[in-house]
C-alpha cells in the first residue's frame, strides 16, 4: 500500500494545508523548507519509507536520503532494519523537539576548548594587548560565552533526561 492510499483525498488535502501552514510559520524558519517538510510529514504520518516521502514531497531520492540520514544521526527518527523497504519512525514529537534543541546547544558547547584557549592567551599576553583598542571587549565576549556554555551543559543534561522520558511515552 503506498502512502497516497493511506488517507482518503479529503484527509490528504487537510494534511497538505496543515503542512503548508507550518511551513509558513516561525516553526520552520530555522530548519529550511526541505528539512521542515519531511519533518512535518513524520509528525502527521509517524512511519514513512523513503519512497513514500518522495511521493508526498516530490523531492529527489538523494535529498530525502540525506535528510533521513541527518534525522537518524540526530536521533530524531528511528529506522526499522527488519523491513524492506526500511520504515523510518518518529516515536515522539516532544523527544524530537528536545533532540533538535540539544543538538543546537551541543554545537555551541563544541567551542568551549577554543574559547578557553583564547581566554588563556588573552590572560598570558595581557600586558602587551592592554594597549590595543578592544582588548577588554574581546576578553568580556570570550568570558560571557564560556559562562553561557557552562549553562548550556546544564540545560543539555536536563533536556536529555526529559527527552528520555518522552521517548518512553
Amino acid at each position: 500500500m503506498s502512502n497516497r492510499d493511506r488517507f482518503d483525498s479529503d484527509i490528504r488535502e487537510i494534511e497538505k494545508e496543515i503542512i503548508n501552514y507550518l511551513l509558513k510559520s516561525i516553526i520552520s524558519s530555522a530548519r529550511g523548507t526541505i528539512t521542515s517538510t519531511i519533518l512535518f510529514y513524520f509528525v502527521t504520518r509517524k512511519d514513512l519509507t523513503q519512497s513514500e516521502l518522495k511521493d508526498l514531497t516530490q523531492y529527489s531520492v538523494g535529498k530525502i536520503s540525506q535528510e533521513i540520514k541527518n534525522f537518524v544521526d540526530l536521533g530524531v527518527i528511528k529506522v526499522s532494519k527488519r523491513s524492506k523497504p526500511r520504515i523510518y519512525s518518529m516515536e515522539s514529537i516532544m523527544a524530537e523537539t528536545f533532540s533538535r534543541a540539544i543538538n543546537l546547544l551541543k554545537i555551541n558547547i563544541k567551542w568551549e576548548p577554543k574559547l578557553s584557549e583564547i581566554k588563556d592567551e588573552l590572560e598570558t599576553k595581557k600586558q602587551e594587548l592592554l594597549n590595543l583598542d578592544g582588548y577588554e571587549n574581546i576578553k568580556n565576549i570570550v568570558e560571557e560565552n564560556l559562562f553561557r556554555i557552562s549553562g548550556y551543559k546544564k540545560v543539555v543534561n536536563l533536556w536529555e533526561d526529559l527527552k528520555k522520558k518522552y521517548e518512553k511515552i
